[in-house]
């Protein structure tokens, strides 16, 4: 058993080798970083960005996999002899093992979210491992091999006790019934459970410290220029409806009976012009007269200081307010008109909501517009679009 943990000991100090080596060289740049590619790495560098106790658990837990696993195979494939061919076989296995048990954890954690195919296609881990350790296993075979070359010149030299096992025997036998091999395998079998739960905690460690990094990270700024959202900000919430100015008759155009199309607004000259369409879609007629209700919201969500004017715009001239009845499918028409604004570092208009008029309910529509708090919008009333031409 002992010269099985020299030879893991060899083992893990070449893994770690070649894991570090490559990082800090990657981590150098230029002609360094060229060169880490040219060394054999068994282990993704992930691990490193993970969260540093995550890490650390990783890595102590390939330690304990990479020593104690190969101590135990090479004591199981020693009892034939060949000690350099065991040890060589012992390395690729162990490290097989370690890339196994990652690819096991990582497509148990993701079969939920992609499916067998997608889950399948997170592993590989273990065809890493494997080729690194077919590549450099000689060596903690050949570490292991000459300590038992060692053992048995001071076995057959003049100063061994007598009853020293003979030089043609296993050196092995004397501990295949002791507690220690059954502990280190015991330990082996502990790190390897442990190690895809390290990895894959590490992952979602790190993945979850990428969302509050960027949950807390500066706010982007508006497409447009205009001030960014402030959570903190006072504000009243945009109103829902607004009191009633006068009495709305039984066979009135609702919230109930119609509904409002918005469509984004034309522009020209610096002017601005958004044409509201108001559609009967009841089975019975109904009637409209008069202006109808907007509002806006600004980026925080809270009721843009916007003087809202009945009347024409550069964009619509004003027909006045008139009876009309809507057929079931008929549509109304209303304009809203102002001047193009400039809304760098501005509260501006974030949504719009328009009621067929004051007192019905408010629909609404997520919109950017260049209209600024302070600013004022004219709005005609509803009427029958004249036919084009």
């Amino acid at each position: 058993m002992k010269r099985g943990l020299i030879g893991g000991a060899a083992l893990a100090v070449l893994w770690f080798v070649c894991v570090w080596v490559p990082y800090l060289l990657a981590l150098a740049g230029g002609s360094l970083a060229t060169l880490a590619q040219l060394i054999p790495s068994p282990m993704g560098r992930g691990v490193f960005g993970s969260p540093p106790g995550w890490a650390l658990l990783v890595q102590v837990a390939t330690a304990v996999a990479l020593v104690a696993g190969y101590a135990t195979l090479a004591a199981v494939f020693g009892r034939r002899g060949g000690a350099f061919a065991a040890g060589w076989l012992a390395a690729a296995l162990t490290t097989f093992t370690i890339g196994a048990f990652i690819d096991v954890g990582s497509f148990l954690t993701w079969i939920g979210s992609f499916g067998i195919r997608g889950a399948a296609g997170t592993m590989g881990a273990a065809s890493t491992t494997t080729w690194w350790g077919v590549l450099l296993g000689w060596i903690p075979a050949l570490a292991s091999a000459r300590s038992v070359a060692h053992r048995r010149q001071d076995a057959s030299g003049p100063s061994r006790e007598a009853d020293a096992p003979p030089a043609d025997e296993p050196l092995e036998r004397d501990l295949r019934t002791s507690p220690s091999r059954t502990f280190i395998a015991a330990l082996a079998a502990l790190a390897l459970i442990a190690l895809p739960f390290a990895v894959e905690a590490g992952h979602a460690a790190t993945q979850q410290q990428l969302r509050e990094d960027q949950a807390t990270a500066e706010t982007p700024t508006d497409p447009d220029g205009a001030a960014a959202p402030d959570p903190s900000a006072e504000g009243e919430p945009v109103p829902t409806a607004v009191a009633s100015d006068g009495v709305v008759p039984d066979d009135a155009c609702t919230a109930a009976n119609t509904t409002i199309l918005a469509p984004a607004p034309d522009g020209a000259t610096g002017h601005r012009g958004q044409a509201l369409s108001l559609v009967n879609v009841s089975d019975e007629p109904c009637v409209v007269e008069g202006y109808p209700d907007v509002a806006y919201g600004d980026q925080n969500d809270h009721l843009l200081d916007v003087t809202v004017e009945r009347g024409g715009s550069f964009m619509a001239a004003d027909p006045g307010p008139a009876p009309l009845t809507l057929q079931p499918g008929d549509a109304a028409s209303a304009v809203i008109g102002w001047d193009a604004n400039s809304v760098h570092g501005q509260l501006a208009a974030r949504s719009v909501w328009i009621a067929v008029w004051p007192g019905e309910e408010r629909l609404s529509w997520a919109m950017p517009l260049d209209i600024i708090g302070g600013a004022t919008v004219s709005v005609t009333a509803w009427h029958v679009p004249t036919p084009a031409g």
